[in-house]
């Protein structure tokens, strides 16, 4: 409950600020448009400079309008000038302002203005040629004066001298008046005493006179005209000075307009940018408002979760430990009643029983042997999920390690037609320190499924190391095998407890659904992991990587280290279960891995099988151990490399060297002790390892509890000690097979198959002797040595009839035992 309202109020809180930035983004957006029309500092510049020159424009009009009268007044030539400079620099005014405006009305006025001052110009142009014609018609009344004075002297003339501000004048007017001069300066007579006619130069005079009167009466009927279009020019001046004035009235009046139209607009974006933002500040406000209640309701209900699941984790915690203490104390309680449910089921299967009967004890060892596993499994998973499974770091040896669970689990499912492939890297030869309780107990689950699922085909085992992290290692273990494989939906699922990939799983293959579950929390507990690779009917493939650290310090092998060394290895190969159950027990007792067969043809030469010694029986019945001598030594079996063979018998008619001469290391002869047989073990240079407190058994002359008992336990002593659950095993496995040899002899007696017969009663021959039964062994020797020639039907029936009735009273016996041990250990 607490995640799932964490995973919403994580999302309250992001879309929160997601909402807020968005607002803050789309406010901010349109109050920075509204800003910027505020702030256009360009456009108030523009309209200012506009003004500003629009008022030098209409200053320097009206400084033109009066250069232009002081020209006309004065006639100046310098003012002329002037008045032309001062209309350029109008012209470049206007376009100034021409530049600073885009409104196209306003360039038009100004294109307006251009065009009126342009006619402007032309009419005082106009004005000062006709004041110079004016001033033509000055100077021909002050020739007539001057014509006047000449009648008083006589003298040269000129017209520069007759005419005052010829220079003014028009050319055609200069021309007249020089043409003037040269005639009177011409015809001006003298006489030869010097003096003059008068009356010749009076009727000059008077001519001119009369030339310059009637120019005058032409001139002033001229003027009389230009004088009405001086008043027009003049007139018409007046009309484009208004009207530029006018049109420039309006220039300024459109800036101004514009001026106050940007004004308000600035103020309609400033009012507008506070009403966005007083907006903008009340929706964020009631957005926090609305989120900030939403958080703090999740967070008020995320406070009454915690407060509820406190309660419910200190509950839990309380239903663990009760469920822990009730694993353990149910468990414990179990384990006895079991033994003694597995002890009698035994013994029952034992005694004369229908075959519903046995059926019916064989499902009672089944269930006992499951609850067995399930108990085992419920304390691990309990001490798991508790956190109380304690993990050591002690020195071991992976490759030993793997090898030996690896065979073991093997031997366990010898029965089924499967090839084990070990692929062990070298630098799995070093010491290293871990768990390696942990990871067999891990191992033996994944390879025991393995063989369980697993039908047909093989199961490899492929381990290295890696590095990683500088100087640390890294362990990986792939179990593979060709069995029925896992779908991919259902690959995550047979690691959760009690669960398997198909709800049959457990009715088909056995199990509980809690192996793939501690294996993988043990897995995590090392600080590694354990994955899964299937393909549905090609197999599985489990990889397991556990980080893994190397010892520095040698350290001998002993309790607390058990996987430092290599455990001793035998190939033991007899056709008498029992003696072969003793012989495994035996060895595991001396700490070495047992390979037992009952028939050395079920070894196949290609197989997986390590071994340091062979321990093989000498006359079996599908091939002598002569034969298996021949066929290891032949190199067609890969796992023989060597190893010395050691051979069993229980023949009495060959010395020792008959055997080693053709290949055997040793021989060992039956009935044999445990000692005897480290005895032969040390001859050969192999040193087995025996636990330091292990004292030697003294066998008393009342270890069967009574003298009238027709067997004797001093050699299942010597070999097994006082491990009773051991002797126990050894005793049914006896009796179940002699009551089969018992019958297989039977029906080879009855045949009088003499071949047959030799070699029930040679198998049948150690653990009778084994077990001292003086009533039985005779017979049994005499059966193994029976010959063709001297089978008779009559004697073997006899020795039947006796060898039946001794067994019977030893089979009796030994139940007794058994039973008696059973309900004591109830």
């Amino acid at each position: 409950m607490s995640d799932e309202i964490n995973n919403k109020f994580n999302p309250k809180i992001v879309f929160s600020y997601l909402v807020l930035g968005i607002l803050a983004i789309v406010a901010g957006y349109f109050i920075y448009s509204e800003v910027q029309v505020f702030l256009a500092e360009d456009t108030v510049s523009k309209n200012d400079r506009k003004l500003l020159k629009t008022g030098v424009l209409v200053t320097k009009l009206y400084e033109a309008e009066s250069l232009s009268k002081l020209a006309l007044q004065t006639k100046s030539t310098k003012n002329f000038d002037a008045y032309a400079q001062k209309i350029d620099s109008i012209y470049s005014e206007i376009d100034t302002l021409k530049s600073f405006t885009k409104n196209s009305e306003q360039k038009l006025k100004l294109d307006s203005v251009i065009t009126l001052l342009e006619q402007k110009v032309a009419n005082n142009n106009e004005l000062i040629i006709l004041s110079t014609e004016n001033n033509g018609n000055n100077s021909i009344e002050t020739a007539l004066k001057e014509i006047d004075k000449i009648e008083e002297s006589y003298g040269k003339f000129s017209a520069e001298n007759l005419f005052s501000k010829f220079d003014q004048f028009s050319p055609n007017l200069q021309k007249s008046l020089r043409e003037y001069a040269a005639l009177l300066s011409k015809n001006s007579p003298t006489n030869l005493d010097g003096s003059e006619n008068a009356a010749y130069i009076d009727s000059i005079l008077m001519e001119s006179k009369l030339i310059l009167e009637k120019a005058l009466k032409k001139s002033v009927k001229t003027q009389r005209s230009l004088a009405q279009k001086e008043i027009q020019i003049t007139k018409n001046d007046r009309d484009l000075t208004q009207q530029l004035q006018e049109i420039i009235s309006n220039f300024e009046q459109d800036i101004i307009i514009d001026s106050y139209s940007e004004s308000l607009a600035k103020k309609d974006a400033l009012r507008r940018s506070i009403r966005w933002a007083g907006m903008a500040a009340i929706l964020a406000f009631i957005i926090v408002g609305i989120f900030s209640f939403l958080i703090n309701r999740d967070f008020w209900k995320i406070q009454t979760y915690q407060r509820q699941l406190e309660k419910e984790k200190k509950y839990s915690e309380s239903l663990l430990r009760s469920r822990e203490q009730l694993i353990s104390t149910v468990s414990h309680d179990l384990r006895t009643p079991l033994n003694t449910i597995s002890g009698y089921a035994d013994l029952m299967d034992n005694t004369d029983l229908t075959t519903k009967q046995s059926e019916y004890i064989k499902n009672v060892k089944s269930a006992s042997a499951y609850v067995n596993n399930l108990v085992n499994d419920l304390l691990d998973f309990s001490k798991l999920e508790a956190g109380k499974l304690n993990i050591e770091k002690v020195p071991f040896i992976a490759a030993h390690l793997i090898q030996e669970t690896a065979e073991n689990l093997q031997e366990l499912y010898k029965n089924k037609n499967l090839k084990l492939n070990l692929i062990l890297d070298e630098s799995l030869q070093k010491t290293f320190l871990g768990d390696p309780f942990r990871i067999r107990q891990i191992l033996t689950n994944l390879i025991g499924n393995a063989y369980k699922f697993t039908e047909d085909g093989f199961i490899e085992i492929n381990a290295k190391t890696t590095s990683y992290k500088g100087n640390n290692l890294k362990l990986h273990i792939a179990i593979t095998d060709s069995g029925i494989g896992i779908p991919k939906e259902k690959q995550q699922l047979i690691f959760k407890e009690f669960s398997q990939a198909e709800t049959n799983t457990d009715k088909k293959y056995g199990g509980h659904g809690l192996g793939l579950t501690i294996s993988k929390k043990l897995a995590e507990l090392l600080h590694g992991s354990l994955d899964l690779e299937s393909t549905v009917n090609k197999g599985s493939t489990f990889k397991l990587e556990l980080p893994i650290a190397v010892s520095a310090n040698k350290i001998k092998s002993n309790k607390k280290a058990p996987y430092l060394a290599p455990k001793l290895r035998i190939l033991i190969i007899d056709d008498d279960t029992a003696l072969l159950h003793m012989l495994k027990e035996l060895a595991e007792s001396m700490q070495i891995t047992a390979h037992t067969f009952t028939n050395f043809l079920q070894i196949e030469s290609d197989s997986h099988l390590a071994y340091d010694i062979v321990l093989t029986d000498i006359q079996m019945p599908q091939i002598s151990g002569f034969e298996v001598l021949q066929k290891l030594q032949s190199g067609k079996y890969m796992h023989y490399k060597k190893q010395p063979i050691i051979a069993m018998t229980g023949r009495r008619d060959l010395e020792k060297e008959a055997y080693t001469s053709i290949g055997f290391a040793e021989v060992i002869k039956k009935p044999f002790s445990k000692q005897e047989l480290i005895t032969v073990l040390k001859l050969m240079g192999i040193e087995t390892q025996t636990p330091e407190d292990e004292k030697p058994i003294e066998v008393s002359s009342n270890i069967n509890n009574s003298i009238d008992e027709p067997y004797s336990l001093e050699f299942i002593y010597s070999f097994l000690g006082e491990n009773e659950d051991a002797i126990q095993e050894v005793l049914v496995t006896f009796l179940m097979d002699t009551e089969t040899n018992m019958k297989l002899l039977e029906d080879t007696i009855n045949n009088l198959d003499q071949k047959q017969i030799n070699h029930v009663a040679h198998r049948m021959l150690p653990m009778f002797r084994q077990l001292k039964v003086n009533s039985v062994v005779p017979i049994l020797e005499r059966l193994e040595l029976l010959k063709e020639s001297s089978t008779d039907s009559y004697t073997l029936q006899k020795d039947l009839i006796t060898l039946k009735e001794n067994v019977s009273i030893l089979a009796k016996a030994l139940k007794r035992r058994l039973f008696k041990d059973q309900a004591y250990s109830g």
